[in-house]
């Protein structure tokens, strides 16, 4: 792709996408450079979606686009899903006037804490 001298950078950044396979409206995965990304990032995500929803698009031939002017698009990666809301404009259904995120927090650690009986002390 002549891209240069990559490896070692995190720019640019390459989404391939396809049918949904785990339920919602678009598989992706991202390459930064040269390595499959194990989520996809926030920007990512957006554009994505909105490449869903608009007619002709590459992504939009891949995705079962929900009806109505606001729209939340599952955003399908290796390791879940980001769900995009995007708001269309009701004078032209091919326009996002805004689009907002849904994130959710994972457990990454688990642990105790011992506190000596001294401290009960006050």
């Amino acid at each position: 792709m002549n891209l240069g001298g990559v490896a070692k950078k995190v720019v640019p950044k390459m989404c391939l996408v396809a049918k949904p396979m785990a339920g919602g409206q678009i598989c992706t995965r991202t390459f930064i450079p040269r390595d499959c990304h194990s989520a996809v990032g926030v920007l990512g995500a957006v554009t994505v979606a909105t490449a869903a929803v608009m007619p002709g698009s590459v992504a939009n031939a891949h995705a079962p686009v929900p009806p109505g002017l606001v729209k939340t698009i599952s955003v399908e990666h290796p390791s879940g899903e980001f769900s995009v809301v995007l708001t269309m404009n009701p004078a032209n259904h091919a326009e996002v006037l805004q689009a907002a995120l849904l994130r959710t927090a994972r457990l990454i650690m688990r642990g105790e804490v011992f506190v000596p009986h001294a401290t009960d002390e006050r």
